[in-house]
């Protein structure tokens, strides 16, 4: 799994945010949002009682809306839809073989965290729905069919959200997802992914 490498990536951008704003960074304020968003996409697939990764790139978009008190505390709902490049393969038997390759992406959540050093760190979680294409293949005789489907599952992760200017932020976050995959592609595939992003956002 390529895991670390996406902490790494997650812990380097901490540290370069920063020095994307201003000397004095505004205040953070609540409110609707949208963004863009792009990062690595690790998808990991379980098969067989054998799992393997792969990553790739995620692109999409989030919009937003955020409830600030004057304690600091911050809550607030999203939904969001993302694409990506990540494709992988995994054996089954000697002689079979599934691929699964990433299609588009839905998820809808809350958010809740406060204001730390102008900016909101925070933690989210809700409903994802997957797109995903599945290939099975059999090596000897040789033989394939694909199939497509809609995978539901959960996400979880969390966040640092930083105001640039009075309306516009930057963000990184690591997303953690799960897929429920018995009802399309067997109950022994397992299909999860661990995403780190960055986003550039406006607040209305």
């Amino acid at each position: 799994m390529n895991t670390k490498f996406i902490f790494a990536s997650v812990a380097a951008l901490v540290i370069a945010t920063p020095a994307m704003a201003q000397d004095e960074a505004p205040e953070f304020k609540g409110g609707a949002r949208v963004e863009a968003r792009i990062g690595v996409d690790d998808v990991v697939l379980k098969a067989g009682g054998e799992s393997a990764s792969k990553v790739g790139f995620a692109f999409g978009g989030e919009v937003g809306y955020d409830y600030a008190t004057n304690s600091g505390f911050v809550i607030g709902a999203y939904a969001g839809i993302e694409g990506a490049t990540t494709k992988k393969c995994a054996r089954v038997t000697t002689n079979n073989e599934v691929c699964l390759k990433a299609g588009r992406n839905i998820t809808a959540g809350v958010r809740a965290g406060g204001v730390v050093r102008s900016g909101l760190l925070y933690v989210k979680g809700g409903y994802t729905n997957g797109r995903a294409t599945g290939t099975y293949s059999r090596i000897t005789p040789a033989a394939s069919s694909s199939e497509s489907g809609n995978l539901d599952g959960w996400h979880a992760g969390a966040g640092y959200e930083l105001p640039v200017s009075a309306n516009t932020y930057a963000k990184i976050e690591y997303l953690y997802t799960h897929y429920s995959t018995g009802n399309d592609f067997g109950a022994d595939i397992g299909l999860q992914r661990h995403q780190g992003l960055i986003g550039f956002g406006y607040r209305f």
